[in-house]
């Protein structure tokens, strides 16, 4: 080639985009964190300053977007309520046992995973419950998650034990698994874990 073979010159590397959380997606990280305080201090030990501190948010700023303690307490229960009605609602036209089941498993891992707030408060509707004034929603939490796995007063006890275990195994899975690897190489070895302690042998089946 005339004048011999010319190597581009690169050009400046591309500044990547500084990508900033939502106002809602603060305010779902700060009522998650907040779930996560209430199952382990209840409500009288959990403070607006406590929340601030453990989300690196000013108190001011946090009674900016919640004024009062008690709106903060509310809105925590109310999205933890929610997300669980969520997996409930994707899961409901599952009938089959063993395929609901693990649609079950799924939507409670990735859940578990993306909020670990969430985790322990669904630990915490477990009864008997610490805190009786997390009843009302603890319990609507707890129903839900019953009634993913078809758990009721007639229910036998070593299937009411198997998800009760699940549910343990569950949440110290989702809360711990980072001081070994990522949510995404976790969620499959949690998943079969699950599946393993609800009595299921085999393969999780596939779910949409």
């Amino acid at each position: 080639m005339t004048g011999g073979d010319r190597t581009p010159t690169p050009g400046p590397a591309p500044t990547s985009a500084r990508i900033r959380p939502t106002a809602a997606e603060i305010d779902e990280a700060v009522l998650d964190v907040t779930a996560g305080l209430l199952a382990r201090r209840g409500v009288r030990d959990t403070s607006v300053q406590a929340v601030a501190d453990a989300t690196g948010y000013s108190k001011t700023g946090l009674l900016g977007r919640f004024p009062t303690k008690e709106r903060l307490v509310a809105a925590a229960l109310d999205q933890c309520v929610r997300l669980t009605r969520d997996v409930h609602e994707r899961v409901d036209d599952v009938t089959a046992p063993r395929d609901r089941d693990a649609a079950a498993v799924a939507g409670l891992v990735d859940l578990a995973l993306r909020r670990r707030g969430w985790a322990e408060l669904v630990l915490a509707s477990v009864p008997p419950v610490a805190d009786a004034t997390l009843e009302p929603a603890l319990g609507d939490v707890f129903t839900l998650v019953s009634d993913l796995f078809r758990i009721d007063a007639d229910t036998d006890l070593p299937r009411r034990a198997r998800v009760t275990g699940m549910l343990g195994a569950l949440v110290v899975l989702a809360l711990t698994h980072e001081r070994e690897t990522t949510a995404e190489v976790a969620r499959p070895l949690v998943v079969t874990v699950c599946w393993s302690t609800l009595g299921h042998e085999g393969a999780v089946p596939s779910v949409p």
